[in-house]
């Protein structure tokens, strides 16, 4: 159900931007204290931590905001996002700040490790793979081309895959499966054959994801931290890759706390190639490079 906007607030929104006849295009600067309070903002809606150094990239994103909104500066933003009781600013303002760059087939080797153990333990099986912080979806295409390849090799196997985020504008670009026609360079040959379609037209400079991968994975919004939302699913696989370093060590231990409740016992947990969940006691136990079996099949709360 959409959320109706208290009319008072609507009035309070008004207030925020009567009085602007005319945007001033100049980038407006954050302050100390206006830094502190959009980062407090986005720590308690997403656990994201945003370090003080990191002050400059949050004025570049947040005055995108400003721009579009013809808003003058951090403090009108901070009244616009308290006045607007729809949330739909504070989900323009959380997809701004997390936005993150990626690629296909990003770190190659735990590509190769899910394909390895399909065939080593689930090739007969209908198996459920859930890519948890999907950005713009290039990680649960790259998953789908494997699983689809693995459907044409393993009579009985299929692949399920469900990709989620915070973003809801990067959820709807992973949606439209289509991607710059520079970036086809990182999937592999053989997949770039079977499953992208470049346009016809010259004036278009995309490819186009293959209909059987786009039926292969669900996209949904969700916010890891809402500790209590579940998808009713025990995953084989989970994919939470380079997005630990965003949250203070308490709470990305509560993020995978919560998707271990998710996995199925001797199902596979993905981490960055850089992240390790070696210091956390979580009834896991190291496979490979970044790469965890669940181990024990209780012990795992909400956060």
């Amino acid at each position: 159900m959409v959320q109706k906007v208290d009319p008072l607030n609507v009035k309070a929104l008004d207030n925020v931007t009567e009085n602007v006849s005319r945007f001033d295009v100049s980038r407006a600067k954050l302050s100390p204290s206006e830094f502190r309070h959009f980062a407090d903002l986005i720590y308690h809606h997403a656990g994201i931590r945003i370090s003080p150094d990191k002050r400059t990239m949050l004025e570049s994103r947040l005055n995108k905001r400003l721009f579009a909104l013809k808003i003058h500066s951090f403090k009108q933003y901070a009244d616009y996002l308290k006045a607007d009781m729809s949330g739909r600013e504070l989900t323009e303002f959380t997809n701004a700040i997390t936005t993150n760059k990626t690629e296909f087939f990003r770190e190659a080797y735990h590509f190769e490790v899910l394909k390895k153990d399909i065939v080593a333990r689930h090739r007969s099986d209908s198996v459920f793979i859930w890519s948890a912080a999907c950005a713009s979806g290039e990680e649960p295409y790259s998953i789908a081309m494997i699983c689809d390849e693995l459907q044409q090799e393993l009579p009985g196997f299929e692949g399920k895959v469900l990709a989620t985020d915070i973003d809801t504008q990067r959820l709807a670009m992973c949606e439209s499966g289509r991607y710059e026609k520079e970036r086809a360079s990182e999937i592999p040959i053989q997949f770039r054959h079977q499953y992208i379609t470049f346009s016809d037209n010259p004036n278009d400079d995309t490819f186009e994801m293959a209909d059987v991968l786009r039926r292969q994975i669900k996209f949904r919004q969700h916010n890891l931290i809402h500790f209590s939302d579940k998808f009713g699913i025990q995953f084989h696989y989970i994919f939470l890759r380079n997005v630990l370093f965003y949250f203070p060590s308490a709470t990305g231990e509560k993020v995978v706390r919560s998707l271990l409740s998710q996995l199925q016992p001797g199902g596979l947990i993905f981490v960055g190639l850089t992240e390790t969940l070696n210091n956390m006691e979580l009834g896991i136990e190291q496979v490979g490079t970044s790469v965890y079996k669940k181990v024990a099949a209780k012990g795992y709360g909400d956060g």
